[in-house]
């Protein structure tokens, strides 16, 4: 499976980029020597992105070298989203062919500029600092409030190195939370690749735990390495099961995490939900952790699951490709209300993946205040920290 997905990807970018030459470049420049260079330039692009997938699961490559030729996805998605807006564009009927050739340069040079500005938000927005996202919840059934992170979908690995982890964990612990979820996709290469960023995680801190669950990239990655060396540092890891997180002494709620539904497709650390909810203390709520958003279908209501956290859609990150991210996932980002019993949260992810933007979907760090179901949120709570 490791080698199947950077094929399908070269598959899907191949088709985007004879897409772009055919419907963007070749409708829109004329003379023959520029449209040359624009072929030649989708050419190398493409081979950009092929060493990225080279140098993302087969080779190191130095970090510079490493930045270009993740930008040649980015570069690829720009395009795409520019050769989609042309075409209703280019169908503009101009009635006389003096005003018919003055729209089309407007257009080939409004196309350009946006090209541009596309691909220069897009980074600057990548660049951010991660988005705290301060969530209030009450839950049934929830005996005292405590506080709460979601990391998720970092993608250790590539451009997201020990320097970047370690601004996140001390974005982290400024919150001071009681505990910490990360919800899989994690880390995105091998150990000996990422070993030093990795374990700028052991810095986390958060007095009930930290706790993690797979995702679907941890599989591409010799996962029983990636996760002996997570337990390793002091990182509880919830294998289809529950533990109940206690504070000062009283339980406080039940918390379940599965495997990631990857898992179902190569037959090795598959999810089971029933497995992670069995003996749990009923009197208290129960949040689960899951990867991707659609193991919510596995969720019904009997199984009494107050609360699902999951990650894996970035939010869409490169708007508009949020919309092809909901073909396959029923939830996007943020908070919503699956059935009468669960509600589920979608982090926009805390790294990307690919090229190094970001475009109306900031990286995230969630804080969660949970509350018992009577008690109202205090407003006043840690502004200043956050």
């Amino acid at each position: 499976m490791k080698n199947l997905f950077p094929f399908l990807a070269l598959i899907v970018f191949l088709i985007m980029h004879l897409g772009i030459y055919f419907l963007l470049f070749k409708r829109m420049i004329k003379t023959r020597f520029p449209l040359l260079l624009l072929k030649y330039f989708l050419v190398f692009n493409f081979l950009g992105i092929l060493c990225y997938f080279w140098g993302r699961y087969y080779l190191n490559i130095p970090l510079s070298l490493y930045f270009l030729v993740s930008l040649s996805i980015g570069v690829a998605f720009v395009l795409f989203v520019v050769m989609l807006i042309y075409q209703p564009l280019s169908l503009i009927p101009y009635f006389s062919k003096k005003r018919r050739g003055f729209f089309r340069n407007i257009v080939n040079i409004g196309s350009g500029i946006f090209a541009g500005g596309y691909l220069g938000w897009g980074m600057i927005e990548a660049g951010l600092k991660p988005k705290i996202e301060v969530i209030e919840l009450p839950l049934s059934k929830l005996p005292a409030s405590f506080s709460a992170v979601q990391i998720s979908d970092l993608h250790i690995g590539g451009l997201i190195e020990k320097n970047a982890v370690r601004e996140i964990v001390k974005q982290t612990n400024v919150l001071e939370a009681d505990v910490i979820f990360l919800t899989g996709d994690i880390i995105d290469a091998k150990i000996s690749q990422v070993s030093e960023a990795l374990q700028e995680l052991s810095n986390l801190k958060a007095p009930l735990g930290i706790y993690f669950i797979t995702g679907n990239h941890e599989y591409f990655h010799n996962i029983g390495e990636l996760l002996g060396t997570i337990k390793s540092m002091g990182i509880k890891i919830l294998e289809n099961q529950n533990i109940l997180l206690e504070k000062n002494g009283e339980p406080l709620i039940n918390l379940a995490g599965v495997y990631d539904l990857f898992g179902k497709r190569i037959g090795v650390l598959e999810p089971n939900l029933q497995e992670a909810l069995e003996n749990r203390q009923e009197t208290l709520p129960t949040i689960l952790l899951a990867h991707q958003p659609k193991f919510i279908f596995e969720v019904k209501e009997e199984n009494q699951v107050d609360l699902v956290l999951s990650g894996h859609t970035h939010g869409g990150q490169i708007f508009p490709f949020r919309f092809l991210v909901t073909l396959d996932q029923p939830y996007l980002a943020g908070l919503y209300q699956h059935n009468a019993k669960t509600q589920i949260y979608v982090n926009r992810g805390t790294g990307f993946w690919g090229p190094p933007m970001r475009i109306l979907a900031r990286a995230e760090i969630t804080y969660f205040k949970f509350l018992p179901a009577q008690e109202k949120f205090d407003e006043s709570f840690n502004a200043k920290k956050v």
